[in-house]
């Protein structure tokens, strides 16, 4: 395995944001569109740009190149310029942010590529089975879908691509771990450690992922086992987390 990029250690960051107490930060999709707007506003006449984003109904999670430390300047102004508008708007009172954004900086190739997919899987979520069903991420832009678009220009297409192998490559990296020839891709196949495996579990299942996981109905918890492997876990990770035997993970 070759050394991580010193780019990606010191340039790239995936940055999260929360509504207060997971309250609803978009009642609809003229929140979402005044978000997008902002955001694309705020990045004029800075030097950090947009690789992926995905807007929840209660959270955000950004991709980011920053190359001049702009982002806390950035991420202070676009949400509070949002909360503004939110309270305006619907008549909210108070913080409608959860505290200050957070911010994990990308520490290898492998965590840059389970940091994409993670994103988009969002979608899965939002009870879309594929990336592509879900309008307001990145995915579709970056994945060349034809049509209108949401946020369409938001994102910087061509460096995405250009760090996962083009379009094609695109493609294999959000087919799911077991379908995904990394090789090809980048010259090897990506892996977390455990630490960013637990994280990852904690954020889309909560704190008791295990427990919860393990006592869905067989298709749900499959689902969310397929969920976790497509955003980068392997199965002997999953298995340690979770306790579910690695046969059933094997076959989700």
């Amino acid at each position: 395995m070759r050394k991580p990029r010193q780019l990606i250690l010191s340039d790239y960051l995936h940055v999260t944001t929360r509504g207060l107490g997971r309250r609803i930060l978009f009642e609809d999709d003229r929140d979402r569109r005044w978000f997008l707007a902002t955001l694309r506003a705020k990045l004029e006449s800075t030097r950090l740009s947009v690789l992926v984003w995905c807007l929840m109904d209660n959270h955000v999670h950004l991709l980011v190149h920053d190359p001049g430390n702009e982002v806390t300047s950035v991420m202070g102004r676009l949400c509070t310029s949002y909360a503004q508008y939110f309270n305006g708007r619907h008549g909210h009172v108070g913080k409608v942010f959860q505290k200050r954004f957070s911010s994990q900086p990308i520490t290898s190739d492998e965590h840059l590529f389970a940091t994409i997919r993670y994103i988009h899987a969002n979608a899965e979520d939002a009870g879309c089975r594929r990336p592509e069903d879900y309008p307001w991420s990145s995915y579709r832009e970056s994945a060349g879908v034809k049509g209108p678009l949401e946020g369409a220009g938001l994102c910087d297409r061509a460096r995405v691509l250009s760090l996962v192998g083009g379009e094609e490559g695109f493609a294999r990296l959000h087919a799911g771990a077991e379908h995904v020839d990394f090789a090809r891709l980048d010259g090897y196949r990506p892996r977390i450690d455990d630490a960013e495996a637990l994280e990852i579990a904690t954020a889309r299942y909560g704190d008791g992922f295990a427990d919860a996981i393990a006592a869905k109905p067989r298709e749900e918890r499959d689902s969310a086992l397929r969920a976790l492997k497509n955003c980068g876990l392997s199965i002997r990770q999953i298995e340690r987390l979770t306790g579910i035997g690695r046969s059933i993970i094997a076959r989700a």
